[in-house]
């Protein structure tokens, strides 16, 4: 059951994310504090952000009523949460970590990172 409410959380809000940035990246980007100054800048932005997060949420949404897809939607997203709070740590590291927004995503991602994590860890553990 918790891994549905997973499912579901993470449907809602990566489709949301991902749709905003993918139909809206100006708006998107002046609530995150980016900007763009061209084309080439916002389909990069639809692609990277909108794309990728909105495809996140349509796996999720899968994996939600095809429970043979939980287990492989957890370890590509694990893969993806990853790499972004590698991407955090070396902004730490070069001490550019300083705006709520990122503390707020960040907390975001190390949650879901333990979750995945013990959910997979689970996983392996069932028999059946």
């Amino acid at each position: 059951m918790i891994n549905k409410i997973f499912l579901a959380l993470t449907a809602i809000t990566y489709g949301w994310l991902g749709g905003w940035a993918l139909f809206n990246p100006s708006d998107y980007v002046s609530a995150v504090g980016l900007s763009i100054n061209s084309d080439l800048g916002s389909a990069e932005l639809r692609a990277v952000y909108g794309g990728i997060n909105f495809l996140i949420a349509l796996y999720a949404l899968l994996a939600f009523f095809k429970t043979k897809h939980e287990k492989s939607f957890f370890k590509i997203l694990l893969f993806i949460i990853s790499g972004i709070l590698l991407g955090r740590f070396v902004t730490v590291l070069f001490g550019e970590f300083t705006s709520a927004f990122l503390w707020g995503f960040t907390a975001f991602e190390i949650v879901y990172l333990i979750f995945l994590y013990t959910a997979l860890k689970r996983m392996e553990k069932n028999i059946f």
